[in-house]
Order: C-alpha cells, then sequence, then structure tokens
C-alpha cells in the first residue's frame, strides 16, 4: 500500500503541529514496514527521523511560498496522487485538497477558526474555515487530538461519532527533570533567565491569553514585591497582533520584570522547564495544550485555563483558572507559588499524568485508523 503524507503546513519544531508529526513519524514509519510514504515537505521544514537501514520512505520536496503552496496542495497534489497511485492521502495539518482522488484521512488539531474565530486574522479566519469544512467533508476518517475536540467537531457539525478517532498526543521522552547544574546555568545563560522565574510559552497570538496574564501578574506584583519575574517564550515572528505587548509591558511600569527570550528552541525547552517555579498556560482555547504534559514531564507545577482540552490533558495535577477572570489567573499562580504542600503534590501528580500519554502509543493508533481507512477501499 502507498500512503502519501502532506507535511508542507509543518513550517518548523516551534509549532505543535510540527512537534505532532515529528513524532508520530518516528514511530509510525519503523512500525508499517508493509508500507511505502511518500513525504510531501519543505526544504526547510521539519527534520524526517532517521529510520536506518529500513527505507519504506521517500520525500518530495516542495519549495513555494505560503500562497503559491496552499493552491499546489488544492490543484496540483490530488493529481500526483493519482498519477503515484497513492491509496490514501493523511493531512496531519488539518487541511485536505479540493479534489478526492484516493481516500482521505485528516488530522484536526482545533478548531479555532470557528470558536475563537477573531484569534485570527481575518484573511486567515476565512480561508480556515472554507478549508475545514472541505477537510471534514472529504475525509475518509478524523482524527482528533482530544475528546473535548470530537464533542465540539459532533457538535459543530453533526459528524457522526464513528468517523471520528480521537488520539491523544504524546510527549518527547527528552522531556524530563533536568537537575545537571552545569547543563541549567548554560541554558540560564543562553536565554538570559533570572534566577527564579514564571514561565509561560507559546506562539505570541490572541489565544494566548498573554494580555490577561499581564494583568494577573501586575496585579500580584502590588502584594508580592519580591515576584519573581514573568517569562514569555514564544515566537513573535509566527504569531499575530503581540506588537502592543511590550508598550502593554511599560505601562503596566512591568518593564525589568517581564522577559521576552523569543525562540527557545525545543531541544533546550526541558532545561528552560525545569528552571522554572511555575508554568502557566491561560489560554482562551487549546485543541490539546501540548506545554501542559512538557512542564508536568519536567517536574514544574502547572496552572492552565479551565476550559477546552486544558482540563482533560492536565488531569488533576494543575491549578486550573477561569482565563477570562484576571483576579483569578493571579489566584492559581499565587497558590503554586505560595503553597509549598501544594507544589509538591502537583509535581508528584504531574509526572504520574504525564505517563497516560505516549507518541508511540499515537503512532500505533494512528497507524490502525490508517489501516482501517485503506481496508474500506
Amino acid at each position: 500500500m502507498k500512503v502519501a503524507i502532506d507535511l508542507l503546513p509543518a513550517k518548523s519544531q516551534h509549532h505543535g503541529v510540527g512537534v505532532y508529526v515529528t513524532n508520530i513519524l518516528k514511530y509510525l514509519i519503523p512500525k508499517a514496514k508493509s508500507y511505502t510514504f511518500l513525504l510531501y515537505k519543505r526544504k526547510k521544514g521539519i527534520p524526517i527521523p532517521n529510520h536506518g537501514s529500513h527505507r519504506n520512505w521517500k520525500w518530495k520536496e516542495i519549495n513555494f511560498p505560503t500562497p503559491l503552496r496552499i493552491i499546489w496542495e488544492h490543484s496540483s497534489l490530488p493529481f500526483l496522487l493519482a498519477k503515484e497511485k497513492v491509496n490514501l492521502l493523511w493531512s496531519p495539518c488539518n487541511i485536505l485538497p479540493l479534489v478526492k482522488t484516493c481516500r482521505y484521512l485528516v488530522t484536526i488539531h482545533d478548531l479555532a477558526p470557528f470558536l475563537l474565530p477573531l484569534s485570527l486574522p481575518f484573511t486567515r479566519r476565512i480561508y480556515y474555515q472554507q478549508a475545514f469544512f472541505n477537510s471534514i467533508r472529504k475525509a475518509d476518517k478524523i482524527i482528533v487530538v482530544s475528546q473535548s475536540l470530537k464533542f465540539d467537531l459532533m457538535k459543530l457539525f453533526s459528524i457522526p461519532e464513528g468517523k471520528i478517532a480521537v488520539i491523544h498526543n504524546g510527549f518527547d521522552e527528552n522531556f524530563r527533570p533536568i537537575t545537571d547544574k552545569l547543563t541549567l546555568s548554560l541554558i540560564r545563560e543562553k536565554y538570559h533567565l533570572p534566577s527564579d522565574f514564571i514561565l509561560t510559552l507559546g506562539v505570541l497570538e490572541p489565544k494566548k491569553n498573554t494580555e490577561r496574564l499581564l494583568w494577573a501578574y501586575a496585579e500580584l506584583k502590588k502584594s508580592l514585591p519580591n515576584l519573581p519575574k514573568l517569562v514569555i517564550g514564544g515566537s513573535r515572528k509566527y504569531g499575530w497582533l503581540n506588537t502592543r505587548l511590550l508598550p502593554m509591558v511599560k505601562n503596566l511600569k512591568l518593564a525589568g520584570e517581564v522577559i521576552f527570550p523569543d525562540t527557545i528552541f525545543h531541544e533546550d525547552l526541558p532545561a528552560v522547564y525545569s528552571l522554572a517555579k511555575v508554568f502557566i498556560l491561560p489560554s482562551l482555547y487549546e485543541g490539546f495544550g501540548l506545554p501542559v504534559l512538557e512542564a508536568m514531564a519536567c517536574g514544574t507545577p502547572v496552572v492552565t485555563s479551565n476550559i477546552s482540552s486544558l482540563p482533560e490533558v492536565a488531569g488533576d495535577a494543575a491549578i486550573l483558572v477561569n482565563p477570562y477572570d484576571v483576579s483569578d489567573i493571579a489566584r492559581g499562580i499565587k497558590e503554586a507559588l505560595l503553597n509549598e504542600k501544594k507544589r509538591q503534590e502537583m509535581i508528584e501528580k504531574g509526572l504520574k499524568n504525564v505517563q497516560r500519554f505516549s507518541w508511540r502509543k499515537a503512532a500505533e493508533e494512528v497507524l490502525e485508523v490508517l489501516e482501517e481507512v485503506l481496508k474500506k477501499g
């Protein structure tokens, strides 16, 4: 059987989708030795894992800028699939082509274009809404990364439950508590991190709720003058509406208290999480919320939102807050910082909670879905 995988939307491992496909392929390709995989990827996109001597894949390099790449995916790709006699196309990045020439499988990572439309620029929002409608209609099967997302998909589009498979994300095995003093010292110096800090992480865009986090931090600072600094790690390159964050820091009189290291390299994240006193993800919406798992795996207490998929991922190991309530965000941070008994309990529960999730398990379940779809063909 010949399976094509569209990796073109995965820009890098600084995005959740890039992390997703890199780790799924790491375990999927060696497991599926009877399949031949055609991997459509950017030259500077995600790395293809090294699978040793067993080479049941070949990659097709496509190097169009994003607008032309999107046109190519919807127009040329389906006919290439027919020419290559591909049995199934899997899009692990939300979008399937308009024209269908083989069996189609798609992974939907979130429904932000519908549930939080103002969190996206207008043109991107309109494109995603139309493209998602097409993908959901054309797909023979849909993979989603959380039960929360499954229920939203069924509610919004009246999709039968049997068409949806829930496959949770995993976390990289490199995410573990880092205790080596030299490693921690080098990472602290590399990103100019303070001795104590609160960490948040993610592409800087409206749904990450960074503005309310800054308000909550400013509120806490009034009552806790020795409050650890706030480190906002996230790429401004890929986000939008984030140019007002720096002026906001100035207006709140937080200059010197809030640090923007911008992109933190993936391989450095375990040490950065391990250095943080608290990790907070107060998102307005997440299809999964991978940083919650990563932080817990590194033994860092987590504060996160009480909506969308985040309670499902966090289990009983995090402090949950209302992301629309600045005072509640501040309350969660304060409790995670000052309640030592609660901190230790969260660390222990977090390390236990992450054992529910595994990229190897996720890849095995993806393979089961691939086989199910191919059998129907």
